[in-house]
């Protein structure tokens, strides 16, 4: 478990200059509609990594279960390099970059000649990931960066624009990540749910236990002032 934690804080730190980076650029993040407690939409997202993101990315730190086996989802897998890039291991991606950090990269690759992969990607410029999600998407294009106010918060999906659609409408696509978005939020805290439950337990027995010593405590001082 420790080595989770220093793992998640590595990622933390390495991660900070891109955030950066987007805070300069003023880029809105897109809000992720994720669940932590929709299991069918994580089993979605659980398939949707196996079919489409496993030949690339590790899921090393993720714990073995049943709904992991259940998606053909294996730990020991070995990343390929991508143009001299070893993709990143996605146990704890989103805790290390945030769900709306995900999302909003998965839905913002477009075409660029530039590069070797022929896309880009308007919050990590220079990916070396090729766009996997491009045949469900479509083929998306840059637009003129709009002109605003410095102070003014750009939307992600002021930068692109869908020029031809995939095999998934806006919707449909839109579902679809979102349930990979929350299915990685479950690798990376698979008890999130758990902990969260135990919780309001533990702040409601707090609460009893507090108004029971508070009454224990106005019974007790009753008898000592009738003594004095």
């Amino acid at each position: 478990m420790m080595k989770r934690y220093i793992l998640t804080i590595l990622l933390v730190l390495f991660s900070s200059q891109i955030w950066a980076e987007d805070e300069i650029q003023g880029l809105q993040l897109a809000e992720a509609p994720i669940n932590r407690t929709d299991i069918a939409s994580i089993k979605r997202g659980a398939k949707f990594f196996a079919t489409n993101c496993m030949s690339c990315h590790t899921l090393n730190y993720l714990k073995y279960d049943k709904l992991v086996k259940e998606a053909g989802i294996t730990t020991d897998n070995k990343p390929i390099s991508l143009n001299g890039v070893t993709p990143p291991d996605l146990s704890l991606e989103a805790e290390a970059r945030g769900v709306n950090w995900i999302y909003t990269y998965l839905h913002g690759f477009y075409k660029d000649s530039k590069t070797a992969s022929g896309v880009n990607n308007i919050i990590f410029p220079g990916t070396a990931m090729p766009n996997i999600v491009g045949p469900y998407q479509g083929e998306q294009v840059l637009v003129e960066k709009p002109t605003y106010d410095l102070l003014h918060q750009i939307q992600w999906y002021d930068l692109v624009k869908l020029e031809k659609q995939g095999s998934m409408t806006p919707e449909q696509f839109d579902e679809t990540i979102a349930d990979l978005v929350n299915f990685l939020a479950y690798a990376a805290s698979p008890f999130h749910a758990e902990q969260q439950r135990i919780g309001y337990w533990v702040l409601g027995f707090l609460i009893i236990l507090f108004v029971l010593m508070y009454l224990l405590k106005k019974e007790y001082w009753k008898d000592v002032k009738r003594r004095d």
